[in-house]
């Protein structure tokens, strides 16, 4: 009889009856507004953060779900992006291709022609100057990387070349 007394008291001790009525209200108190403004208790949280699941024992409990559930992308049916490399957050922002360069005007509708079907992404804009009709060959939208490398490689081919031999 004194075993199983002494049973009962420790059990009762582990569970927050023996410790003093201010500390067992606290306890209650926050659990109560977690539950309000969450739906879970502080125990449910560090329960939900120990087992990495999303966990809560009264709410699940009373809606007939298992205390914990594997969170939301997360866990075996979670899926996979296969092959990528990883990519620093930092470095993971959206290329905005905004830039268009013209790589080339020509009265000759044909040179015009010629030269746009050198880039993938050129297209063949008419325009009037000084009344005569031009065709001007556009690539893009760039990134502002690939502009300025496209404007650096035409600079570069319109340059007078050392024809020394």
């Amino acid at each position: 009889m004194r075993v199983t007394a002494s049973i009962f008291i420790g059990l009762l001790s582990m569970s927050g009856c023996g410790l003093p009525p201010a500390v067992a209200i606290g306890s209650y108190a926050a659990d109560g507004v977690s539950y309000l403004a969450t739906g879970k208790t502080v125990t449910d949280h560090g329960l939900s953060a120990a087992m990495d699941q999303d966990c809560a024992v009264i709410g699940h409990l009373v809606a007939g779900k298992p205390v914990c559930a594997t969170k939301a992308g997360r866990g075996p049916g979670a899926p996979v992006e296969q092959g990528g490399k990883s990519v620093p957050a930092q470095q993971v922002a959206a290329v905005v291709k905004d830039r268009y360069v013209r790589v080339g005007s020509f009265l000759d509708a044909e040179k015009a022609r010629r030269m746009a079907a050198r880039y993938a992404d050129a297209v063949i804009v008419p325009a009037e100057v000084g009344g005569r009709h031009f065709h001007r060959v556009i690539v893009g939208p760039l990134s502002a990387e690939d502009a300025a490398l496209l404007k650096s490689r035409l600079a570069a081919e319109a340059a007078p070349q050392d024809r020394r031999g």
